[in-house]
């Protein structure tokens, strides 16, 4: 009789113990759980079996553990975006911070444009929430995210930019030579003759506020044997056209003002147009459409990269 008290009573003993270390486990599993360490988690809930519900705590940490990895592989890779948003945005602040001309001024205020709707488009990275059906819902969220054309936007218009910005740095108080250069490779255009200060017929050669070089040119279009003179010089632009280079925009415009006078007038010299700190010119002898296309051809050879 007392035998079997004694093995009844170790047999609740160990019954009891068993009860008190599974429920210990779980506490210690929930523990666990709650600081996010959900692998470890899983290994107790799995010794604890079919012990409350492990079961399906063993599905939360797996939902869990697949949603952070989610979350923490789009967070680097919409980290990435970011950062190469910035990029994008600070190189073409770069570029209007310099302040240099451009050819077409317009170009300044686009980028400036530009960069502000690209600023817009930013996605701040959300903080990741509490439950994984939430996470996975802002993770689909931040997947959706894609900057390319905003980047090639704004990338386009910086490169329209510079490319301006190049462009003036040729027109910018260019040298004879460079002016000749641009000459040569217009088909329409017969001779070409620089002055000098000796037989500058303005005497405008070098002085204060006069031009640092000046490029007389015959045109085919013009019938030569018509316009007084022998020399390209002594026709002057009469024959075709000429070339006037100034060390400022201010004082290629006095120059143009002061031709703008004639228009119109017996003495109207033909169209005058600014390009930097050029004046092209080309003569009255020709008609407004042989002018334009003239000056055309002339400022594309002049700011052609």
């Amino acid at each position: 009789m007392k035998k079997g008290l004694i093995v009844n009573g170790l047999c609740l003993a160990i019954c009891f113990f068993l009860v008190s270390c599974t429920s210990s486990d779980y506490k210690n599993a929930t523990k666990l759980q709650e600081q996010g360490k959900y692998q470890q988690a899983i290994e107790i809930y799995k010794e604890l079996k079919d012990y409350e519900d492990s079961a399906s705590r063993i599905t939360q940490c797996e939902e869990m553990m697949s949603a952070n990895e989610r979350y923490d592989k789009t967070k680097t890779e919409m980290t990435e975006k970011n950062n190469a948003l910035d990029e994008a945005i600070s190189n073409a602040e770069a570029i209007i911070s310099k302040g240099e001309k451009a050819l077409d001024e317009t170009l300044i205020s686009k980028l400036e444009t530009s960069v502000s709707e690209t600023k817009s488009v930013k996605h701040e990275i959300p903080e990741k929430p509490k439950t994984a059906k939430e996470i996975n819902s802002v993770v689909d969220e931040m997947d959706k995210v894609d900057y390319t054309k905003a980047i090639l936007r704004l990338s386009t218009s910086q490169r329209e930019l510079e490319k301006s910005i190049k462009q003036y740095s040729l027109v910018n108080n260019p040298s004879e030579k460079y002016v000749i250069k641009c000459l040569k490779k217009i088909n329409s255009i017969s001779g070409i003759s620089a002055v000098t200060e000796k037989n500058d017929p303005n005497g405008h050669l070098n002085k204060a506020g006069g031009y640092t070089a000046q490029v007389y040119f015959s045109s085919k279009w013009i019938d030569q044997g018509t316009v007084d003179g022998k020399t390209i010089i002594e026709k002057g632009t009469d024959c075709g056209g000429s070339i006037e280079v100034y060390k400022t925009e201010d004082e290629a415009n006095i120059r143009k003002d002061y031709l703008s006078t004639f228009d119109g007038g017996i003495f109207a010299s033909g169209s005058h147009t600014i390009v930097g700190t050029v004046l092209v010119r080309t003569s009255d002898e020709l008609t407004a459409s042989q002018q334009k296309r003239l000056e055309n051809q002339i400022i594309k050879q002049l700011t052609k990269l």
